[in-house]
């Protein structure tokens, strides 16, 4: 069993499902020829994982672990599947006070909507406006847009996993009634019309992560978010991508008729978060490795909690990671973007 190739984006996996693939995997250690972890900064090449997988495992998990505590004692579901970034000082006060243990990933949302031409935007339509997500994750969110961001908007966020939809819809859409839809579809090809949108949202969904490169998937991608925008509809994005994807990628959204409003570095802010997060990231981690009891096996159990606590750490970018190391020293950068389409 490999958990980072061989999992299904279309299955939610319960929690007695999720014990037999975990120690699956911890039994499968004397077959393999090779660590595809790094357990000295969680490192995993490329060619090594399947993000569908990773993240088939990862919202599954995150269902199944339900409440933890945070560092401070704080109990909280983890939902937002998102570094995000301490709110930068020249954007004014912070929204979401520094006791929210997820408030890294409610900044990152809220960031989107930061942008002056962006709030015109929702003023000219008195704030009855249309949004759609593409890689909604788990639907926090969108929640967050809808409930404290954009209280007259209706939303209809998409993602490629079967689990985070389900989490959205039986945690979220509730909450908000008709205003938010949640919908499983891949997000090259979304199953809505034309010009429906006033506004595209994508926040940290993994596309564009080639160095300096457009692939065919993230054309499609830019295509898709561009057919379903209005004339005059905004592309709101922030990610932390290889510093070097920047560029090719805001060319290629030029070269089908967006047009580039404003772009925002908030790297540093991404790097404190990341630091000022560390002591939660350690307690989720270790919470969800205490419930797995694959990882008591003998001889083998060990390692295996040592490579999946690695692995797990690096996808938050703690620090000493791999991925936290890329920001640092300038390989990845976090940027918020605003495009709008031609009218």
């Amino acid at each position: 069993m490999d958990i980072f190739t061989a999992l299904n984006p279309g299955a939610q996996y319960s929690t007695t499902e999720l014990q037999f693939i975990v120690g699956a995997w911890v039994m499968s250690t004397p077959f393999e020829t090779r660590a595809k972890v790094s357990t000295t900064n969680g490192d995993i090449a490329e060619s090594d994982y399947d993000k569908r997988s990773v993240y088939s495992l990862l919202y599954s998990l995150y269902r199944s672990v339900g409440e933890v505590e945070s560092e401070t004692g704080r109990r909280y579901q983890f939902t937002f599947n998102t570094w995000g970034y301490a709110w930068p000082e020249t954007w004014g006060p912070a929204p979401v006070p520094d006791t929210d243990p997820e408030r890294f990933g409610r900044n990152a949302y809220t960031g989107l909507l930061h942008f002056s031409a962006a709030k015109a935007s929702v003023n000219a339509h008195a704030g009855r406006v249309h949004v759609i997500e593409m890689g909604c994750g788990t639907g926090a969110g969108a929640h967050e847009i809808c409930k404290n961001v954009l209280p007259g908007c209706t939303y209809q966020a998409f993602d490629m996993q079967q689990a985070a939809i389900e989490t959205c819809n039986q945690k979220f859409v509730p909450q908000l009634g008709k205003r938010l839809v949640a919908t499983r579809a891949d997000c090259t090809d979304l199953p809505v019309g034309d010009a429906v949108a006033d506004f595209v949202l994508v926040c940290e969904t993994h596309v564009n992560e080639v160095n300096g490169l457009v692939t065919d998937e993230d054309k499609k991608f830019f295509n898709t978010a561009r057919r379903v925008l209005k004339p005059g509809g905004m592309f709101l994005w922030g990610n932390a991508i290889p510093n070097n994807t920047w560029q090719p990628s805001f060319e290629y959204l030029e070269a089908i008729g967006m047009k580039r409003v404003e772009v925002c570095d908030v790297t540093k802010e991404a790097i404190k978060a990341r630091e000022d997060d560390k002591p939660r990231a350690d307690a989720y981690v270790e919470a969800c490795l205490k419930k797995f009891w694959g990882f008591r096996i003998p001889r083998y159990g060990e390692k295996k909690r040592a490579e999946a606590r690695a692995a797990m750490l690096n996808f938050f970018r703690n620090p000493g990671t791999n991925l936290y190391l890329n920001m640092t020293n300038g390989t990845d950068s976090y940027k918020v973007v605003a495009f709008q389409k031609a009218t």
